[in-house]
């Protein structure tokens, strides 16, 4: 008899509701773990990113394998990473693997299987077919998507994540791990930051309509995204206060206002879901310049954090 299992407790996901970033949100969900926790320790909460050509925003989207490693070791996990085309014998050995995750509760990651190289999670599968269950950000119903073999096409459009259990993460080391990785990489944060402003104020990126639609898109979802990370950092900042010292967890406190405050900025011009008021009220040279000018508060802000982050830092040591 064909087995077959789906977790009816995993929920949809969706942009625009305050889990913006699918590699962690995905990894959050499988591992039972908080998602700001998983933001933090992966480094993702800290960090900037941009394709200055095209404002692509997967860019902007933490996806690659360091932060994927960081935040399956900071939950307890290790990442077994397998990547089509798959051959008849290696898919009759991932349909045995994602039965055995599905049993054990732990549905695996899949990167772009029903759309754009996000991340979603299998939630199910059955053996008559075979046909696998998966949540994306990009399904067109509250129901789970299905999935045959073909959707398993490459690295970028279908690379499965398993996740084997390991020992439980030392909160306190990998906590002061990530406020190490957000101080090495302040410098590359604000070279992304610098990149975004300039765009903004370049009006000939903004001449072509049909392309300056396009451009609206990607730099609403960069400041949802942006929104997403720093408000995450603050909390996950706010959250491991207590396992510090007094002196260290006071800059600590500090980098999560300043996080907060980065927050607040983005949502006073606009994130969530995407819409085409979004776009045209865009097109308008007045409401890139207050974003302009939001963005370079931003700037300062970052600096403050970045700097109260080193001086935790040093505290630690």
């Amino acid at each position: 008899m064909a087995r077959s299992r789906v977790l009816k407790d995993i929920p949809p996901l969706r942009f625009g509701e305050g889990r913006d970033c699918t590699l962690p949100a995905c990894l959050a969900l499988a591992t039972g773990s908080e998602y700001d926790w998983v933001m933090g320790v992966s480094g993702a909460a800290f960090t900037s990113t941009i394709d200055a050509a095209t404002w692509d925003p997967l860019a902007a989207a933490p996806l690659d394998d360091a932060t994927l490693s960081r935040a399956a070791q900071a939950t307890g996990t290790k990442p077994d990473v397998v990547g089509p085309p798959f051959d008849d014998e290696m898919r009759a050995l991932v349909l045995d693997r994602v039965a055995e995750a599905i049993d054990a509760k732990m549905p695996p990651l899949v990167k772009g299987i029903a759309g754009p190289p996000e991340y979603g999670l299998i939630v199910g599968y059955d053996e008559e077919g075979p046909t696998f269950l998966a949540r994306t950000y990009f399904d067109k119903t509250d129901k789970p998507t299905k999935i045959g073999w073909s959707a398993f096409a490459d690295a970028e459009h279908g690379l499965v994540a398993f996740l084997d259990r390991g020992a439980a993460p030392d909160r306190a080391k990998v906590a002061g791990e990530a406020i190490g990785h957000a101080v090495a990489t302040a410098r590359d944060n604000e070279d992304a930051l610098r990149n975004w402003l300039e765009g903004l104020r370049d009006d000939a990126r903004w001449s072509d309509t049909k392309h300056a639609g396009a451009a609206a898109f990607g730099d609403h979802a960069m400041r949802t995204i942006l929104a997403d990370k720093r408000r995450g950092a603050a909390r996950f900042l706010r959250s491991v206060r207590s396992i510090f010292s007094s002196s260290p967890g006071a800059d600590i406190l500090r980098a999560a206002e300043s996080y907060g405050y980065v927050a607040d900025a983005c949502a006073k011009v606009g994130t969530g879901p995407f819409d085409g008021s979004v776009a045209m009220r865009f097109l308008d040279v007045g409401s890139r310049r207050a974003w302009a000018k939001q963005l370079d508060a931003i700037i300062g802000l970052e600096r403050e954090a970045h700097a109260a982050l080193a001086a935790a830092k040093d505290a630690l040591h």
